[in-house]
């Protein structure tokens, strides 16, 4: 149920996701995506091996960690409304990338209980590509239609019960079908979202698909609260909270560099980097992928699973703190000037003129 939730999130995504900014917004989405599994990937293999003297199990937590939620991303965009900003548009567009990468992430899991063949390593490359064809496919078609007419559109809408059960088909189906090509369900969703998006079903279909999509997504944070071990939690208390800290802290300063290093403005480079902090959901199908082929020990599955259960708890606080100690970080730069900005701004209003009265008539 949790995982549907998630499907629903990425489907609604879809249906009002603006394509001219999204397009935009994609080749950078998927060079930071890109770049931020390499650095994790390759940071955190140098330390296991380092630590423990294990390579294949420091690769999958590392892919696990790359990985940003969006569902916690989308919660917090939505609480701050930054939903339809800047910020918010390259944070779909990132996190849009993520859920295709999470194709690969998951074949090279499962190809690592395995020898290494060519052939493996083609299929991997060959369902790669068929992702970005079809995202690229889906971009470029819907593009050029301003709106179609979805077939039995008037059907759907003329009952709410039956519109709200064709709406949750149009999802699961696109999901199943993404999902038999050994692609992500969650692309398909989103595909199918944005062909919904663009056609005469749209208005109808956000209003059916919110309150199930919100149902669910209790569902999923319930179900995070599910896989905290609590007598695991407290007997390793010190060693999560200090792995929590490393990964938190560490995701976002690596995606503010990354952005930066784009040519981002601080701000948005800032606020994105907070957004992606916590760690994806889909972080816990490449983990029990990895126990299931032997490369994932049950302790550091378990580990894994803490960790990224606490990071979805705790990214929330995360923002929140974040964004008020870079108020005050502002605030402190005023005064380091020799200004306050409070007064300054009580005395900017207490000089604006008092408007003119008006003239007769007016």
């Amino acid at each position: 149920l949790a995982e549907l939730g998630v499907l629903m999130l990425l489907f609604i995504i879809g249906m009002e996701m603006r394509l001219q900014s999204f397009r935009k917004s994609l080749p950078l989405a998927l060079g930071v995506t890109a770049l931020t599994i390499i650095v994790t990937v390759s940071s955190v293999t140098l330390f296991t091996a380092f630590v423990h003297g294990e390579v294949l199990g420091g690769a999958v937590i590392g892919g696990m960690l790359s990985i940003s939620s969006t569902a916690v991303a989308m919660k917090m965009m939505e609480d701050a409304g930054e939903k339809d900003s800047t910020a918010g548009r390259l944070t779909l567009a990132i996190l849009v990338a993520q859920d295709l990468a999470v194709v690969p992430l998951l074949l090279i899991t499962g190809a690592m209980g395995a020898p290494f063949s060519p052939q493996g390593m083609g299929l991997i490359a060959g369902k790669l590509v068929l992702a970005l064809t079809l995202l690229g496919g889906f971009i470029a078609v819907l593009g050029k239609v301003k709106s179609f007419r979805f077939p039995w559109s008037e059907y759907l809408l003329k009952d709410f019960d039956i519109g709200t059960l064709g709406v949750l088909g149009i999802c699961f189906t696109a999901a199943a079908v993404s999902g038999l090509l050994g692609l992500s369900p969650a692309l398909g969703a989103f595909l199918g979202g944005l062909a919904v998006g663009h056609s005469t079903l749209r208005r109808g279909a956000l209003t059916m698909a919110q309150p199930v999509q919100a149902i669910l997504l209790f569902v999923f944070f319930l179900s995070v609260g599910l896989l905290i071990d609590l007598h695991y939690l407290i007997a390793q208390i010190w060693v999560i909270a200090f792995a929590l800290l490393v990964v938190t802290g560490g995701k976002t300063f690596l995606n503010w560099l990354l952005l930066m290093l784009a040519g981002e403005s601080f701000g948005t480079a800032v606020e994105v980097s907070l957004f992606l902090s916590p760690v994806g959901e889909f972080s816990f199908v490449i983990a029990s992928a990895g126990m299931a082929v032997g490369v994932l020990t049950a302790s550091g599955h378990k580990l894994a699973i803490a960790v990224i259960a606490m990071s979805l708890l705790v990214s929330p606080l995360w923002f929140l703190l974040a964004r008020v100690f870079h108020a005050i970080l502002q605030d402190q730069a005023w005064r380091v000037m020799g200004l306050d900005l409070k007064n300054f701004r009580l005395w900017r209003t207490a000089l604006t003129p008092f408007p003119a009265p008006p003239g007769p008539g007016e």
